[in-house]
């Protein structure tokens, strides 16, 4: 009896594992999760207060993005589910610069990195959706 019971144990638990495996890797490979808004934290420093700003995006066409990040339109915006979590890059720009981005999604949150040659500036940055 003991036996049958830990059998019956390890499988449920092995099934279990695999449904939150698969589970997982269908949200980080949703694209459609990324459309929305989105609360982008671009503090300086990990011991700096919170600096938020918007990135939305409107829609996806093929592996193209369109919206904006932090009041400008995306431009280049191209997206790839081909792997375990689904990558993203865009450029945006202001008065004076040229910005270059690039993340991921992953179990819901965005993960990202901008860099901006003319500012000597990178940084990296997580977002959650609004």
């Amino acid at each position: 009896m003991k036996y049958l019971f830990s059998l019956t144990f390890l499988v449920l638990f092995i099934t279990f594992q695999m449904n939150a495996q698969m589970e997982n890797q269908t949200e980080n490979n949703d694209v459609d999760a990324l459309i929305g808004e989105w609360v982008i934290d671009l503090r300086p420093t990990p011991q700096s207060e919170g600096y938020f700003q918007p990135f939305i995006v409107e829609s996806i066409e093929g592996n193209n993005l369109k919206g904006t990040f932090y009041g400008s339109a995306l431009e280049n915006a191209l997206l790839n589910d081909n792997w375990d979590k689904v990558y993203f890059a865009f450029t945006t720009r202001d008065n004076s610069n040229e910005y270059y981005h690039s993340g991921y999604l992953h179990n819901g949150e965005l993960f990202g990195i901008t860099y901006c040659p003319n500012r000597n500036l990178t940084a990296p940055w997580t977002g959650t959706k609004k």
